[in-house]
């Protein structure tokens, strides 16, 4: 099977290949060139297959008889057939039969004679014919994987049920016996539920008092890695990184995703960016057709001639993630890792705009840590944070939560529960904890804790993703509704079984996690009782004087005044500290946001009930914010 170069190179020009960027590349070897044209998402028509297996004295097998024999696929392992373009056809002790889009791949087959230990026969097919094939046969497997394998490995660390029966009674109990403590002595059930809600929130006030001066010291296991490190790395010893970005209903933002990523200090060849899209979702997928991630594009993005469009599309793999019950981001990215050729992996969200560097920086931090260091997660942040108030208030929670509490939470070891993109990942560790949950709404702080019950480690990264922030107030609480219920499912399934999960976090593990999770959850679902029994004790003087009693009246007044300035302080500290001074006066009004916080939990915690697997589309592209203000936002970490 020898054909050289530059009769190969005649013949793709004899039908219709005119990438100079490829064929004019003496780099790129004999072997090398059906595949980079692949790479490039180049369509090579079916009868150069036909001249090329004639040339090398091969049979060709058209696309119809490939795919007949998808359910074959199996045979060979996914990413050894899609990096190869090649398929098994047939396998008996007398001998084997692949069909190939790349007879000239000498050195792979002779690689298969030696596994196979049998003499191997190869055809010729289109590529097309073969993506198609190896698509088809491996679908429903990863299909099932995406959706069901951490449910059938660990059914206890699945959101797929609400509650366990005990956490029913539990509640049931509980709602009962406040009941008819309520309709025989009703003041006494409300001292009670005042008293207990108040000192609860006196211990947490004082909890999280520590935690934030801890934070703003600094996180105590953050990875910084210099600019001068990420500048002395030699490309050549990066290894393949993939980028899961599942993108659902956000047809505008394909080509402010493709460009941000693209944007990424990273060999092209070695980036392996699964744009995941949902298979129902018909105008996302036509606008990747259109943009030419499924083969020749009918609009170029500007300023690029075709052959640089080609080379701009290299990194990018569209994957059509089939419909299931439900369609949620984490069995997306479930999916895609199945098919994820890289050794860390990251997850971005369609609107996301990372540092250039950040890729180079994980590599390099995950040199410098030990190998129980299985993910890191960067920082985020809002490029729009002056789009209206709403995106202040959300840039300051932001600001405070990645820059300052979560170094908190890091400096006194409690699970870091982690945001929704930018976390890296060993891959083979990622496939070994069994993915993301699908059925869970916060995947992400789930996984969090899951690491930390495995006795593995998350550490903070010096590097920045911007998002959208929100601009709209229903898109906004929608959003907010969906992690809410998240951090319930969270918290409802890591308690299933309360000594395991002491068992695997200790006793202070334990105990931080109902902190920082647990509390997170009940303050913002307490918060509105309080509101309101302040609000009915002014308006209405004298309704409630048997709540004030001895003690509990100084616990309140603490919460009240010292609380709630303490933390309006946080938000005020994290705007100097980031030298955001023109968001200060906001913090002043964060109380409103606060509200709409506490709207935003009681519908996700009643949508929990309702319908726990619906996934709250968040609408992005909604900003109006330019690029040059974009970049002015930007925070050096160095």
């Amino acid at each position: 099977m020898a054909i050289t170069r530059d009769r190969l190179v005649a013949l793709l020009t004899e039908y219709g290949i005119e990438d100079e960027i490829v064929l004019n590349n003496a780099d790129i070897s004999t072997e090398s060139l059906i595949f980079e044209l692949n790479r490039r998402k180049i369509t090579v028509p079916e009868p150069f297959f036909k001249a090329l297996a004639d040339a090398l004295h091969l049979t060709f097998i058209p696309k119809e008889q490939i795919l007949s024999k998808s359910y074959l696929a199996p045979g060979l392992p996914y990413a050894v057939m899609k990096e190869n373009l090649t398929f098994l056809l047939k396998l008996s002790r007398e001998g084997a039969e692949f069909v190939t889009a790349n007879p000239v791949n000498t050195t792979f087959f002779a690689k298969l004679e030696n596994i196979f230990r049998v003499p191997i026969t190869i055809h010729v097919t289109s590529s097309d014919a073969i993506e198609e094939a190896i698509d088809q046969g491996y679908t429903e497997i990863h299909t099932h994987r995406a959706l069901e394998e951490l449910r059938e490995r660990s059914p206890d660390e699945s959101a797929y049920g609400v509650l366990v029966p005990w956490q029913e009674y539990s509640i049931i109990i509980i709602l009962v016996a406040f009941l008819l403590l309520f309709v025989g002595n009703y003041p006494l059930s409300l001292i009670l539920l005042f008293g207990v809600i108040n000192v609860i929130y006196f211990g947490l006030n004082l909890f999280k008092f520590g935690l934030s001066f801890l934070g703003f010291q600094g996180s105590r296991s953050e990875v910084t890695i210099r600019t001068e490190d990420v500048e002395k790395l030699d490309d050549a010893t990066l290894p393949v990184f993939t980028a899961f970005v599942p993108i659902y209903g956000d047809a505008e933002m394909l080509p402010h995703l493709l460009r941000n990523l693209h944007r990424l200090d990273y060999p092209k060849d070695k980036l392996d960016i699964k744009i995941l899209m949902e298979e129902k979702d018909d105008e996302t997928l036509a606008a990747a057709r259109r943009l030419g991630l499924f083969g020749e594009p009918e609009t170029v993005m500007e300023p690029m001639s075709s052959d640089e469009y080609h080379e701009f599309l290299k990194p990018f793999e569209p994957i059509i993630v089939p419909e299931a019950d439900i369609h949620t981001k984490p069995r997306a990215c479930n999916y895609g890792l199945q098919r994820a050729r890289g050794e860390f992996c990251v997850i971005f969200d369609a609107e996301d705009d990372p540092d250039p560097d950040q890729l180079k920086k994980a590599v390099l931090a995950f040199s410098h840590v030990d190998q129980d260091c299985v993910c890191l997660q960067s920082r985020l942040n809002f490029y729009n944070p002056k789009d209206n108030v709403l995106t202040r208030w959300f840039t300051l929670e932001y600001s405070y939560h990645y820059d300052f509490y979560l170094h908190g939470v890091d400096r006194i070891g409690a699970p870091i529960p982690l945001g929704g993109t930018s976390n890296y990942f060993r891959t083979k560790a990622i496939r070994n904890l069994g993915g993301w949950d699908p059925y869970n709404m916060t995947e992400d702080a789930d996984l969090g804790i899951r690491i930390a019950r495995k006795k593995l480690r998350t550490s903070m990264l010096n590097s920045y993703t911007y998002e959208e922030a929100n601009t709209k107030v229903w898109n906004w609480i929608r959003q907010r509704s969906r992690w809410i219920k998240g951090f319930c499912q969270t918290y409802l399934v890591h308690m299933r079984h309360p000594r395991k999960l002491r068992a695997d976090l200790g006793w202070r593990g334990f105990a931080l996690f109902q902190l920082t999770l647990g509390s997170s959850i009940f303050v913002v679902l307490i918060n509105p009782i309080l509101w309101l029994t302040t609000a009915l004790a002014i308006l209405i003087p004298g309704i409630f004087p048997f709540l004030l009693v001895g003690p509990l009246t100084y616990i309140c007044l603490f919460n009240l005044v010292v609380g709630n300035a303490f933390f309006l302080s946080t938000q005020v500290i994290a705007a100097v500290k980031e030298r955001k001074y023109s968001l200060i006066p906001f913090a002043l009004l964060v109380p409103i946001y606060w509200a709409m916080i506490s709207i935003a939990a009681w519908k996700g915690a009643i949508q929990l009930l309702t319908k726990p697997f619906y996934w709250e589309k968040t609408q992005h592209g909604i900003s109006k914010s330019d690029r040059q203000e974009r970049q002015e936002v930007r925070v050096p970490v160095d």
